[in-house]
């Protein structure tokens, strides 16, 4: 058996090792009941005066007990104080946590001993007013799920809350997994965990947030008066001053970042008896999902495929047309219902014939057809942007929610999606683009990186005429390049052309459009092109003898994405991007040039990115090209300052202007 190991994670920081101290069992640090005048008094959170709510403090504990004739039960209990600083603050007033049942209804969790309380600051003293049974509620979610919610009573600004419960679960081989980080700071979070050794798991925590208590002791675990001891494992996490997690932009879910603690069941170790042992390799994992019946066997039945595959044969004579030839037939007779899943919904001729899928259908369904064109095809599993990252190291299937098709083509993987018709053979959807996805042949595989070299990219080219009454006029190209090409044609496909034209003129409301042409609509191979001839009627500014205009037209970077002072995780674009902007302006007659702005160059560390911007003027023309390239999809939070003042030269640059002067 495997025993608990703990990695640093390749995004640095990622996952925190544990130390060990010896330090007993903790009781709660507050008392309930027992709220500080201190508190009560506060009237905003010095280390975040933008926050609504403070949790005071989160505590928690997990442990065993033993009722006879029903054998060993968990009880988990949590006591919560939070202090509420704002009107939006108010929702935290009301909480709700989960209640499981098994599939056959043996096993169940119940909740117990709920209690709450909302204290406020009235004339100088403390006023209290308890929850009533009328605003604890239990909701049915699904069959095996239930929902406990309570709303705490009295809440105004400047209100104290504290709630806390407990539930008995029969799910002895379960443990709650613990978030030391909300939405609003954290003075005190803790969480305590005993285990009889006979029971074995991985532990798994993530976040950036440093532990002020992590450790692993043992002691011995009583269930009552008359029964023997067994030997156990102690767990004590503490983290305090918790700062709150904030979305930031560029990231792939806030879940990714959370500091949380997570313990997964890896055996069964009875005293005498023979240990049973849940946690697997990569390999068993491969031919667990090769013996699915809504997974690995539905590859072998793809006969209803023959007929398909025979007409591609007769067309498609190399290997690539095949490929080419069985994903454009998927992509474009099968449509997907917008359901991630890495199992199919039923049978793949079921799905064939009502053409209509889960991603899983239609990715499997490929895959199949592949196959019976004697192309070696497989599944890549993998975890969308949404979902969360997959780590390498702990073997864990629930942590999956997609799957893609695989083909070697000379040495280089050709991973395919068959879900977004309006996509290139072989790039992935940018849902996709999330570190690594395990690649599923037979009863093994390995991991395969989940990158592309397509850019999300947009080029305009314009030529303008400068009119001496304040004018811009001329014709404007907007190319949208692979990803950002993919993004608008999807736009058209969902508004129609007519309102996407619509859109078009309402986001840019000081252009007169005299004329559009969308060119390349349906050729997803090539860029998508958006050309117009306009006037630009709030463009150029008179003044006596001069004008005045910005050559971006308001194209340019006008507003720094990253805002923070400081960020503690990375910067995930997914793909690589690019901007560039060339225009030529013909000035007017009798005007010359008194100011324009100065060619700059700004390059990140080790060719990163790149800011090009150039000026030249040739007689009565000036030209302005303008590129922006990020040639990372990943920027490291030691690369963050960087990359906020990199944005900054380029929004400055951005707004400078030029300036023509009448001559005399």
């Amino acid at each position: 058996m495997k025993k608990n190991t703990f990695f640093k994670s390749s995004l640095g920081c990622f996952l925190l090792f544990l130390v060990t101290f010896s330090i007993n069992a903790q009781n709660s640090p507050i008392k309930y009941g027992k709220v500080d005048m201190a508190d009560l008094q506060m009237k905003a959170y010095d280390k975040d005066t933008s926050a609504e709510a403070v949790v005071l403090c989160d505590f928690g504990t997990h442990n065993y007990t033993y009722r006879e004739g029903q054998g060993l039960k968990v009880a988990y209990e949590r006591h919560r104080r939070i202090k509420i600083l704002k009107k939006s603050g108010y929702e935290w007033a009301t909480y709700s946590f989960g209640l499981s049942n098994s599939r056959t209804g043996t096993a169940k969790e119940y909740s117990s001993n709920i209690k709450g309380a909302t204290y406020n600051l009235v004339d100088g003293k403390i006023v209290t007013t308890k929850l009533e049974k009328s605003s604890i509620f239990l909701e049915k979610k699904s069959e095996n799920l239930m929902i406990q919610k309570i709303t705490l009573p009295n809440v105004q600004e400047g209100s104290v809350i504290e709630y806390s419960y407990r539930i008995e679960s029969d799910f002895d081989t379960e443990v709650r997994s613990w978030e030391f980080q909300r939405s609003i700071p954290t003075l005190w979070s803790e969480y305590q965990v005993k285990v009889p050794d006979f029971y074995q798991f991985q532990l798994i925590t993530q976040g950036y947030e440093p532990f002020v208590v992590s450790s692993i002791t043992k002691e011995s675990l009583n269930f009552g008066p008359g029964l023997e001891g067994v030997a156990a494992t102690y767990y004590r996490f503490v983290q305090k001053d918790v700062p709150a997690l904030k979305v930031e932009p560029y990231i792939t879910t806030i879940e990714d970042y959370r500091s949380q603690v997570e313990f997964e069941i890896s055996a069964y170790v009875p005293t005498g008896g023979i240990p049973k042992h849940f946690s697997s390799t990569w390999n068993d994992f491969s031919k667990t999902l090769t013996n699915y019946d809504n997974f690995g066997r539905l590859l072998n039945k793809g006969g209803f495929l023959k007929e398909v595959a025979a007409t591609i044969r007769a067309t498609a004579k190399d290997s690539l047309s095949k490929i080419q030839a069985a994903y454009n037939y998927v992509a474009k007779n099968m449509t997907w219902n917008q359901q991630k899943s890495f199992y199919a919904s039923g049978t793949l001729k079921k799905a064939f014939e009502a053409k209509t899928g889960n991603s899983a259908d239609l990715n499997l369904m490929l895959i199949a057809l592949l196959r019976e064109l004697d192309i070696e095809a497989d599944p890549v599993v993998l975890s969308t942007r949404d979902n969360g990252r997959v780590l390498d190291f702990y073997v864990l299937e629930r942590k999956f929610n997609y799957v893609i098709a695989a083909v070697d083509v000379q040495g280089q993987w050709l991973l395919i999606d068959a879900t977004e018709p309006g996509m290139p053979l072989g790039t992935l959807p940018m849902r996709c683009l999330n570190g690594k996805g395990r690649w599923i042949h037979g009863e093994s595989g390995d991991w395969v990186e989940l990158k592309t070299n397509a850019k999300l990219a947009k080029t305009l080219i314009a030529n303008f005429e400068i009119l001496p009454e304040g004018q811009i006029k001329g014709q404007l190209s907007i190319n949208h390049i692979s990803y950002a090409a993919h993004d608008e044609r999807m736009q058209i496909k969902k508004d129609t052309k007519a309102k996407y034209i619509d859109n078009l003129k309402k986001s840019h409301n000081n252009w007169e459009v005299k004329k559009v042409e969308i060119e390349d609509e349906n050729e997803i191979e090539r860029p998508l092109q958006v050309k117009l001839d306009l006037n630009i009627n709030e463009g150029v500014g008179v003044a006596g003898d001069r004008i005045y205009f910005n050559p971006m037209i308001g194209e340019g970077e006008n507003k720094n994405p990253f805002t923070t002072l400081e960020r503690r995780f990375p910067v995930d674009f997914g793909t690589l991007i690019e901007d560039s902007f060339i225009a030529t302006y013909t000035i007017p007659k009798g005007y010359v040039v008194e100011e324009m702005p100065k060619s700059l160059r700004v390059n990140l560390p080790e060719d990163a990115g790149r800011f090009a911007f150039m000026v030249a003027k040739s007689e009565d023309i000036i030209t302005i090209s303008s590129k922006v390239m990020l040639k990372k999809t990943m920027y490291f939070a030691e690369e963050y300052e960087l990359l906020k003042r990199f944005y900054d030269q380029i929004i400055q640059k951005h707004a400078e202007q030029i300036v023509l002067k009448k001559a005399q």
